[in-house]
């Protein structure tokens, strides 16, 4: 038969097994993403060094002063920009969490009266939080300081408007549990066809190795796109909500089934080195769990120390999350940003396919 006649017959094997065991198979599906939210969904922790973007048209020592007491304590990072443009076009990328406008004038009344304009991101509700609360403690500083009026705040919820943090920790966990049901998936039933002696008879017929690969991963496909599924639809009865509506959410279908499609074809790559369920077990959640969290899964990346960030960018799960939650939070994802996590994630599928060949090939001459 051809390739692709291979693939499918043992995909078809793969599905009759998965419908004869359609109730715990469900069942787990259920039960992860399920236990995740309730957990999860009201669970909060204050971000540091948040990025935001300040705009000083004043350039005076009042807004010098007003600066300074942003970047105290640490939850803050400035970065300076000469134009409100240039500044909001870092925030649409999401490069910071959110703009501060000094006004042009603020020092003549040492803040007294003047506006401070702040535009926030809620894609990270925490963070967006953090710098609302502290340039309101600031302005109020400055005002009771001028014994006038004091600094008028007007926050542009422009960004994100609806967001909250259950739907942060759906976004994530809509990634993760995919991740993980493909690892617990493809893995698995390399596994148990080597131990069962069903993998010693696929290699003595004429079916190409590569089929019995790719039936695996297109399995295990199918069953983290499930659990991600059933994870979703518990999310949005939960409370969470998509902003970016129907278009949306068919980009988040497909980075779900592109996550789900790389980590099958990782978890075939470490089935193959490890050969014992025990050692396979360890390999997968010593490696998910942690990708999970450098992503940003359940709290944002600016509460890991600086140097871990080098991981986070390496990450394939961090354009993963970061794309889900521009559809579920921000309401919109750039075609560019979708295209981009699209090559990373098949990058990342290709890489982990050669290598499972390669190893799978190694191995299967000592069954």
């Amino acid at each position: 038969m051809s390739l692709l006649g291979d693939t499918y017959t043992l995909l078809l094997r793969e599905m009759l097994i998965f419908k004869k065991n359609l109730i715990p198979n469900v069942m787990r599906s259920l039960i992860f993403p399920l236990l995740f939210i309730i957990l999860l969904g009201s669970f909060g922790s204050t971000p540091k060094n948040v990025p935001v973007a300040v705009v000083n048209y004043d350039n005076g020592l009042s807004s010098f002063n007003f600066i300074n007491q942003l970047e105290l304590g640490g939850s803050i990072n400035v970065v300076s920009e000469t134009n409100q443009q240039q500044a909001m076009a870092l925030l649409s990328e999401s490069q910071v969490a959110a703009v501060i406008v000094i006004p042009a004038g603020f020092s003549q009344t040492n803040g007294a009266g003047s506006n401070v304009y702040v535009y926030l991101d809620n894609s990270q509700p925490q963070s967006a939080d953090v710098v609302s609360t502290k340039v309101s403690a600031i302005a109020s500083q400055f005002g009771v300081a001028t014994a006038d009026s004091p600094v008028t705040v007007t926050t542009n919820y422009v960004y994100g408007a609806g967001s909250n943090y259950l739907s942060f920790v759906v976004g994530g966990l809509l990634v993760m549990v995919a991740a993980f049901g493909a690892v617990f998936t493809s893995g698995f039933t390399v596994l148990s066809d080597r131990q069962l002696g069903n993998l010693k008879a696929f290699l003595t017929t004429p079916i190409n190795e590569l089929a019995i690969l790719l039936s695996k991963v297109l399995y295990g496909t199918f069953q983290s796109f499930l659990s991600a599924l059933i994870g979703f639809i518990i999310g949005i009865l939960y409370g969470a909500t998509v902003a970016a509506g129907v278009v949306g959410s068919i980009e988040l279908i497909w980075v779900i089934f592109l996550v789900g499609l790389a980590f099958s074809a990782m978890a075939i790559m470490f089935a193959s080195i490890a050969k014992q369920f025990q050692n396979y077990a360890m390999m997968a959640q010593t490696t998910v769990m942690p990708l999970s969290f450098l992503a940003g899964a359940f709290v944002p990346v600016t509460l890991l120390p600086v140097f871990l960030l080098p991981l986070v960018a390496v990450n394939p799960l961090t354009y993963a999350v970061n794309a889900v939650r521009d559809v579920m939070i921000r309401g919109f994802l750039p075609l560019s940003t979708l295209l981009f996590t699209s090559v990373v994630l098949l990058i990342f599928t290709g890489v982990m396919m050669a290598l499972a060949l390669v190893f799978f090939r190694k191995t299967s001459k000592e069954i």
